[in-house]
């Protein structure tokens, strides 16, 4: 059963280039090194973001996480904006690499390989640190079971996690190989669901003596809104936000119907009046560990995502959305710190 502990989360989606707007946010929430998160959770390059934050070799998240984006950045600003996200079909040396090994094509069940992506986080990541259970903060991550068919959240709270966890997480097919962990194959979580928010209500603290201090940052690297689309160009672009975008509003919708229900259970747990009814089978069966949903502070791209945006590792672009991120973060959080306090929690269980 998911410990629930967490009174800070960051969850962070997946969208390959797109990434560096997390570097962005991370710079807003790290500057002055008071943001300390129980738990960070992570999909696909949000996957990487999390365990470079939560487990830097150096002992610094931000930096560590700074290095990275300058490993994997490709120079190719000489070339023109539209053609930037082609450089990388040719690989990215401290990311992925075309495969070679052309005689087994038809055995292919993907383009590139992952090693120096592997390579890249071995040099950054406290390796021993990852792979400890007490280790804190919490880092989650989400993978596909190919053959089951659903998501598979690994926590490190309950595993020893590796460079194949994280890797898992990031496997999008048909780009990258699938990853196997304990004899399991693994494509990108983002394929099932590109916001583990629901993963991390799980884990947070559900007592409501801290519920005001029960806080997720959500980072979208996908806005949910968009224009109607006017031609196929349109389309294409529309599905693929669609596809990987938040799709946990209409879940907290139905959630927030069981603050009701949290809070009754609450007074029949705190008045003696009710005991009988406790000890009662309907009552066992209903109370199900409902907790107060804690307050969501979203954090969105405001531009819709092109189909070949997540392939731009130029120095420019990269720097572009790291500022975007930062930006939008700092008003967020500011806009927060001026408004009134009050209880923005709602229900789940």
């Amino acid at each position: 059963m998911a410990r629930r502990e967490a009174l800070k989360a960051l969850v962070l989606q997946g969208g390959g280039a797109l990434g560096a707007y997390e570097l962005g946010v991370a710079r807003a929430l790290y500057h002055d090194r008071t943001y300390v998160p129980d738990l960070i959770a992570g999909v696909s390059i949000g996957a990487v973001t999390a365990a470079l934050l939560a487990r830097p070799k150096n002992g610094d998240p931000l930096a560590t996480l700074e290095a990275f984006w300058r490993k994997v950045a490709l120079p190719a600003d000489f070339l023109l904006p539209a053609f930037r996200p082609y450089a990388s079909l040719f690989g990215d040396p401290a990311f992925f690499r075309p495969r070679l090994d052309l005689f087994a094509f038809p055995f292919w069940t993907s383009l590139y390989e992952t090693d120096p992506l592997r390579a890249t986080l071995t040099d950054l990541l406290d390796l021993d640190a990852l792979a400890d259970r007490s280790a804190r903060p919490h880092v989650l991550l989400t993978a596909t079971d190919i053959a089951a068919g659903e998501i598979r959240a690994f926590d490190s709270a309950e595993l020893s996690l590796t460079l194949d966890h994280i890797l898992a997480s990031g496997s999008l097919p048909p780009n990258f190989p699938m990853t196997e962990v304990d004899g399991t194959a693994y494509w990108d979580g983002g394929i099932f669901d590109n916001t583990p928010l629901g993963a991390v209500i799980e884990r947070m603290n559900p007592d409501r003596a801290v519920k005001d201090e029960r806080q997720i940052v959500v980072v979208n690297l996908f806005p949910n809104e968009g224009p109607i689309p006017e031609n196929m160009g349109d389309v294409g672009q529309r599905m693929l936000n669609l596809l990987f975008a938040n799709k946990t509003r209409s879940d907290l919708k139905l959630l927030r119907r069981f603050n009701g229900v949290a809070a009754l259970i609450e007074l029949i747990e705190s008045d003696d009046r009710w005991k009988d009814l406790r000890a009662t089978e309907a009552y066992a069966a209903a109370n199900r560990g409902y907790i107060t949903v804690p307050t969501i502070v979203e954090i969105t791209r405001s531009t819709p995502a092109e189909g070949s945006a997540s392939g731009d590792f130029s120095p420019g672009t990269i720097a572009t959305l790291a500022e975007q991120g930062e930006k939008d973060a700092s008003e967020k959080l500011g806009q927060m710190a001026k408004a009134p306090r009050r209880d923005s929690s709602r229900a789940f269980g």
